[in-house]
């Protein structure tokens, strides 16, 4: 098994199946693109260049792989960065199995904002590095680690900033932030053997112990969201699922001209965190993730070229700007 499993699909509509759906309707669509059509006054802007010192930050670290200094050293990053936004943080710690039967070190970090309100959202990103550069051209990099300035660091970059402006407005709702961590250490490609559900450790873990109070009405997932020339298709598990999320938020992408980015066609069954989520909590959460027919995930994915050179601040912002206009339009 691997990461994710993809089903490319010609597009005739979305077929949601399974009990958990949450499937879109019409009166979805009219009422996202209602509320793409809000005006809202928001006093901070998503910032690209502080989200790229927050994703440098993190790289600056290293591959932040488990049971490293690298990974202990971010993740008290992390959840002293969450502190200072004015977060209620809380560090999951757990051993967790790996494919292999290595026994790793978990750290997802968690932030509350605003944690007496009960009507809540969620965001989700993992932030740790894989240890196998195994899409890598050059075979000798498959043992070595990945960078993962995309693959995860970009999409807690841009929750930081997110973090970072909610300290400055806090918006209508609650907003949580999950770090997951052990997203990406399934078995690699030269690996013998059959393996099930080895990959998203952290999320998998979560989900049989999620520590909100309140629980949220839906999520996002971010993954893979600083690479450059992206493309962000919709996937069939977050339709299947959280069709009325992914109707709020690329309706809001498009009302902020980035409908050529945030295409509304099919992106494959991408098996990411949100697959895990949806079934272990069954709150509607949906992936932006960059996916492109014929080519795939980004060119550095899971090769010693995702570094923070090849990450594009412009999708940065597009993302943060999606991400922050959907939580202030709440």
């Amino acid at each position: 098994m691997v990461k994710y499993l993809f089903v490319m699909l010609s597009f005739c509509g979305f077929v949601a199946c399974g009990s958990g759906a949450q499937q879109s309707s019409a009166t979805d669509v009219q009422q996202s693109e209602k509320e793409s059509k809000k005006e809202v006054k928001i006093k901070s802007k998503f910032n690209k260049d502080t989200a790229f010192a927050f994703l440098k930050k993190q790289c600056d670290f290293g591959p932040r792989v488990p049971n490293s200094a690298a990974q202990k050293a971010c993740a008290s990053y992390l959840a002293a960065e969450l502190k200072r936004f004015g977060a209620e943080v809380t560090v999951q710690e757990a051993k967790v199995k790996a494919y292999d039967g290595t026994m790793l070190d978990m750290k997802n970090v968690i932030g509350c904002f605003q944690p007496e309100k009960q009507d809540r959202i969620i965001f989700f990103t993992h932030w740790d590095s894989r240890p196998y550069c195994d899409n890598d051209d050059n075979k000798d990099n498959h043992n070595k680690p990945v960078m993962a300035a995309n693959d995860g660091a970009s999409g807690t970059a841009v929750l930081l900033e997110l973090a970072r402006l909610m300290q400055q407005e806090a918006p209508n709702v609650g907003v949580d932030i999950v770090f997951l961590d052990v997203e990406d250490y399934g078995a690699p490609s030269f690996a013998k053997g059959q393996y099930k559900d080895d990959w998203c450790l952290g999320t998998q873990y979560w989900g049989a112990h999620p520590h909100y109070t309140y629980k949220p009405k839906y999520g996002i997932l971010l993954d893979m969201v600083g690479g450059r020339d992206p493309l962000f298709a919709i996937d069939i598990v977050s339709q299947q699922y959280a069709g009325f999320v992914v109707n709020k938020v690329w309706s809001i992408a498009g009302s902020l001209g980035y409908g050529n980015t945030f295409v509304y066609r099919e992106g494959g069954n991408i098996m990411d965190d949100h697959y895990y989520i949806n079934k272990l909590t069954q709150i509607p959460t949906m992936d932006i993730i960059d996916f492109k027919e014929g080519r795939g995930f980004p060119d550095t994915w899971h090769t010693a070229n995702d570094t923070p050179e090849n990450i594009d601040p412009n999708t940065l912002q597009m993302v943060g700007d999606v991400v922050v206009t959907t939580v202030y339009r709440e």
